[in-house]
């Protein structure tokens, strides 16, 4: 499960992996004291002043209510409902919190995305059926005068049968595709997080140490 980032977490966030600085850096840029910065980056107890909040808020490009944990936007807090199209129950399902925003999230930010949707389309919309019907009645027409012709199946025959496309298999393998690439990418990112499980099993753990102490 997705566990929202605390305000340290969000500001280490904000500095390393968007700014690159070190705390000195950030100091000398933001003309706040190296060691708040790094209070307010390792104590979830200590409270920020409004003047620290709004300097750093600036300074990253970053809403106040970001910072503060309020919101999961960053650069876009007066953003209505109706500019996202988004359908009641789409919206429903979002504000549930049953499901994980953060990965849905990121996978609609990956550059596959698009891709996969304009895919979906092509299936969802039914906008290359007509062609491979075209395909697959021009291999019937074929296979049935080569059957009347060598007189019963072969090879070449069969060949012509086994080669007509099902659309829908045919889309569940390119959308398969899109979506494997989306998903290794966004599991490759989160294999260090905290609450991503660890490659070896703790039985597999327990296993070694169990072999070991009997060799000794």
């Amino acid at each position: 499960m997705y566990a929202k980032p605390t305000i340290p977490e969000r500001l280490k966030d904000l500095r390393v992996m968007q700014k690159h600085l070190t705390l000195e850096e950030l100091a000398e840029q933001t003309g706040l004291s190296k060691s708040a910065l790094g209070k307010y980056e390792t104590d979830e107890d200590k409270d920020i002043s409004p003047f620290a909040i709004v300097t750093l808020a600036e300074f990253y490009g970053v809403s106040s209510d970001y910072l503060l944990g309020l919101t999961e936007t960053k650069n876009h807090p007066n953003t209505t409902l109706s500019e996202l199209h988004l359908s009641d129950e789409a919206i429903d399902v979002l504000k549930s919190g049953k499901l994980n925003n953060r990965i849905i999230c990121e996978i609609l930010c990956h550059e596959v995305f698009k891709r996969l949707l304009v895919d979906s389309e092509i299936y969802v919309d039914r906008i290359v059926d007509m062609r491979i019907n075209d395909v697959n009645a021009m291999l019937e027409v074929a296979r049935k005068k080569a059957i009347e012709q060598a007189d019963g199946e072969d090879v070449y025959t069969r060949s012509l049968e086994v080669g007509q496309i099902d659309e829908t298999e045919y889309f569940a393998h390119i959308i398969y595709d899109d979506l494997k690439a989306i998903l290794k990418d966004v599991r490759e990112t989160h294999k260090s997080d905290t609450t991503t499980a660890d490659v070896d099993s703790t039985v597999a753990n327990m296993q070694a140490n169990v072999e070991a102490a009997l060799q000794l």
